[in-house]
């Protein structure tokens, strides 16, 4: 890899990282993680490292969702959960590496999701998306999606929907763009310069149901389990009993993410769909 003839001094010296993920649906609080991966590189060395590893997401993978990238539960029955796969996550991008993705806030609403549900932490690593990038160096494009850019700009005539492969994409890109990043001196320019985040500034998270729901707030703080009465959008009115863990909101809607004891398993509810409930006191 030739080093790009305009890189400052601040971006020869960054470690950055490359990364991507694979889901099972397109909304972070209420799908999971299937797969991810990243590329370590500095931009004026040749030598890569890699990470990537496919996750058991716990739960079924859409049809929809496999014809995309092609990872049937078939793929991850055998794979590892969440948390291990986080904590070599974390550990391989260790403190001080600038993140890099597309679109990166769907990448990190995922990543953030998941580190929530296994009581793990990230750090506060700057991250960097490369449509906010080519959107600043090149406006006016007819699209900014990953398969768009390496397309018009000779990287890749495919994209193969897959976390590693899309991640050496990511790469690619801004290694092309690195040089027109302008006078790039440190972090603060940056800041500055493009739209930035860390994986933890993700809004999702609510701390607190509405105050009319305040039972409810209570069995998520006290960790008690509630019988609820529910409208599915695919099943008539049923009767679980749920172990709420976290809420998250999105614009005016407050979703429930909890143990259902009727699935063995996490779901997420919708709290506008809860038509009753009342608290299994221990």
């Amino acid at each position: 890899m030739s080093t790009p003839p305009g890189l400052n001094e601040f971006l020869r010296r960054q470690a950055f990282i490359a990364f991507d993920t694979e889901t099972t649906g397109l909304w972070a609080p209420v799908n999971r993680l299937v797969e991810i991966a990243a590329v370590k590189f500095c931009l004026d060395q040749p030598r890569m490292d890699t990470f990537q590893s496919l996750i058991n997401p716990q739960r079924p993978i859409p049809d929809e969702v496999i014809e995309i990238h092609g990872i049937t539960d078939d793929v991850v029955a055998e794979a590892p959960t969440a948390r291990p796969v986080l904590e070599q996550f974390i550990e391989f991008c260790g403190d001080g590496s600038i993140l890099i993705a597309h679109n990166a806030l769907f990448d990190i609403s995922f990543v953030n999701c998941e580190l929530a549900r296994v009581g793990l932490e990230f750090g506060d690593n700057l991250i960097l998306d490369t449509v906010d990038i080519f959107r600043r160096l090149y406006p006016g494009l007819e699209s900014y999606s990953l398969l768009s850019l390496v397309t018009q700009f000779d990287i890749a005539q495919t994209q193969q929907h897959r976390a590693l492969e899309d991640a050496h994409l990511v790469r690619r890109l801004f290694c092309m763009a690195a040089e027109q990043l302008g006078p790039i001196e440190n972090v603060a320019d940056l800041k500055s310069s493009f739209t930035t985040c860390t994986i933890s500034e993700w809004p999702g998270e609510a701390k607190e149901l509405p105050a009319e729901f305040g039972e409810l707030n209570r069995a998520l703080k006290q960790n008690l389990r509630v019988e609820i009465i529910y409208q599915s959008g695919s099943e008539l009115v049923r009767t679980r009993v749920i172990q709420p863990k976290q809420v998250y909101v999105l614009g005016s809607t407050f979703y429930i993410n909890a143990f259902c004891e009727r699935a063995r398993a996490e779901r997420t509810f919708r709290l506008d769909r809860i038509e009753e409930f009342r608290i299994l006191e221990r």
